[in-house]
């Protein structure tokens, strides 16, 4: 007898994958006699396949579409594939965040045969669907559990930890003599870049705060960033000139960049993919938002792991991919930063990688922000 399959939808970056991880870990452990399936960017894909509790990842090329239309003749021939069976469910995690994605999104649910079909009732989508959470449900909490919502319209019941992230395991090695070098200094990871120009703060700001957490610590600096971020790596660099700077920006491949994110004492990032990696990852993190609302996509996790450094500002959220006045991050100002990683290093250094895990998958108090500070330097105090 064939197995159960439910094909769960998220097509969108590498961030939007780990976000979506609490709903998918719930979907596979309220249904283990079922298959899970995901459908997801093809690079999300990447990290996609490493995760345990997901039997099959289905890379579907839109990005690639966006650049090259020849593309469409794959995405044609991935959704005609899946024409063919017959699933339990179809749950879209994601926002329908326009017209133009619902119908786009309502095409392929509309080719899918599944006994139930679910997602958020946003610009027409609940047309396609069986079951459906209301259009404000993005709105009113975080990303994470908002996803979770629409899990449990299938019978998902999401457990009490977070985000996870899993890398290949045979991509440590190579990195153990780099950790190895860096003795007993704090190795502070930062990330200058993001997939949006308006999301990104301003490398003079990351090269001044730079500066005052080396005068102020023995650490390392790390530099991240993607391909064709390597200009941004390469102005701070110039701008420091010390040898305790090092740029691994267009040089790590997805595994590469989890496994080292973990090892890192403090990670400082816009708004992106790889914050919400090092959130799952339980490394410290202070985030930069611009123009996103950070009660959103803030990283999930305890707040004794994260410090979210914006200003208030009118015109926020905005959805625009450019902006000629980004008053949303230049009214954020390098003490603000710098203030923020002071207070994080200070209450959780010292703290195992363990320990951090522990904090994120519920084991730390989570009666308050205070009791979660408490709670950490109480480990600290172990450690």
């Amino acid at each position: 007898m064939n197995k159960e399959i439910q094909l769960a939808v998220n097509i969108a970056g590498i961030g939007d994958l780990v976000l979506a991880s609490k709903s998918l870990r719930a979907l596979k452990q309220s249904y283990p006699e079922a298959e899970l399936w995901l459908m997801t960017s093809s690079e999300a894909a990447v990290l996609a396949d490493n995760y345990p509790y997901i039997d099959r990842v289905i890379p579907f090329p839109i990005r690639e579409f966006g650049r090259n239309r020849r593309y469409l003749t794959k995405m044609w021939q991935t959704v005609n594939d899946l024409r063919y069976l017959r699933f339990r469910h179809c749950i879209n995690l994601y926002l329908i965040g326009s017209w133009l994605g619902a119908v786009k999104m309502g095409l392929l649910f509309s080719l899918l045969h599944a006994d139930g079909k679910v997602g958020q009732d946003a610009y027409g989508f609940g047309r396609f669907l069986t079951a459906k959470v209301p259009a404000d449900t993005f709105v009113r909490q975080h990303f994470v559990d908002a996803m979770g919502e629409i899990a449990t319209l299938v019978g998902a019941v999401p457990d009490e930890g977070g985000m996870d992230v899993y890398w290949n395991k045979s991509c440590e090695g190579q990195w153990a003599p780099f950790f190895d070098q860096q003795k007993d200094a704090l190795i502070i990871g930062i990330n200058p870049g993001g997939d949006r120009p308006n999301r990104r703060w301003d490398p003079d700001n990351f090269a001044t705060v730079i500066k005052e957490l080396l005068r102020a610590y023995p650490a390392r600096i790390v530099l991240f960033g993607g391909p064709g971020e390597e200009f941004m790596a390469k102005y701070i660099e110039n701008h420091i000139q010390s040898p305790k700077v090092v740029s691994l920006t267009g040089k790590l491949n997805l595994n590469e960049l989890c496994y080292i994110i973990s090892k890192l004492d403090l990670f400082i990032t816009n708004d992106s993919g790889p914050m919400h990696i090092a959130t799952a990852t339980g490394t410290p993190v202070v985030a930069i938002f611009g123009p996103e609302n950070p009660m959103h996509l803030r990283p999930y996790t305890r707040k004794a792991l994260y410090r979210v450094v914006y200003k208030d500002v009118p015109c926020r959220p905005c959805n625009k991919s450019f902006c000629e006045n980004m008053i949303c991050l230049s009214a954020i100002m390098p003490d603000d930063v710098i203030n923020a990683c002071v207070e994080l290093l200070d209450t959780t250094r010292g703290i195992h990688y363990e320990e951090r895990i522990r904090s994120v998958t519920g084991s730390i108090s989570s009666n308050g922000e205070k009791d979660d500070i408490a709670a950490v330097r109480n480990l600290q105090d172990q450690s």
